[in-house]
């Protein structure tokens, strides 16, 4: 799963902000935040973000790279 920002430019179309490689006619979920909506859900994701990375570094596993710095 991929997050990517984008704006509407109307007539039904979405520009992404950044060049990614997606199969065309790929299904995509689309969230529009409310103006004041904006700053709580990129704490909200951010949070998510921080959550998801600390499970992936924290673990037994990774700690064997710490021996080759």
């Amino acid at each position: 799963m991929k997050t990517l920002s984008g704006v509407y430019k109307g007539d039904r179309l979405v520009e992404i902000e950044q060049d990614v490689q997606i199969s065309k006619n790929i299904k995509v979920i689309i969230i529009i935040p409310d103006q004041d909506d904006e700053d709580i859900l990129k704490t909200q994701f951010q949070k998510s973000a921080e959550v998801t990375m600390g499970k992936l570094w924290d673990n037994e596993e990774d700690n064997i790279w710490n021996e080759y710095l």
